[in-house]
């Protein structure tokens, strides 16, 4: 749970729960084109996944410290796409809404490209 003071409040603090942070991520990087889902970075979420109970942060990983955040992304895209172009803009997706949304500095953005999803209309032109 991320934690710092707000500048216009007399006294108190602001937490913001990774959850929520996993949930304004994982929406930047879904509205990213190329991007088709999140990828589970462990055999317990993939089989979570597999089973629907995949939660909101599955494909982020997390650090906060000091209203620093660093994040690591495992990604599916869409096959054909320009990988790094794709990755890259996510990249800017990511560090733009958490820094918009919620005022932390995104630290660093790590994108792992863990599948391709290859769509009926890319096999009909292979």
């Amino acid at each position: 749970m991320s934690e710092f003071p707000s500048p216009n409040t007399p006294s108190g603090r602001v937490r913001i729960a990774d959850s929520a942070i996993a949930t304004i991520v994982r929406e930047a990087v879904l509205s990213s084109y190329g991007i088709v889902d999140m990828a589970p970075r462990s055999l317990g979420a993939a089989i979570g996944r597999r089973l629907g109970i995949g939660g909101e942060e599955r494909g982020i990983q997390l650090t906060v410290r000091d209203n620093r955040v660093t994040i690591e992304l495992s990604v599916v895209m869409e096959y054909g796409t320009p990988i790094f172009t794709v990755a890259s803009n996510v990249m800017q997706a990511v560090k733009f809404q958490v820094e918009r949304v919620l005022g932390m500095d995104v630290e660093r953005v790590n994108v792992n490209v863990d599948g391709l999803h290859v769509s009926d209309a890319s096999r009909g032109s292979m």
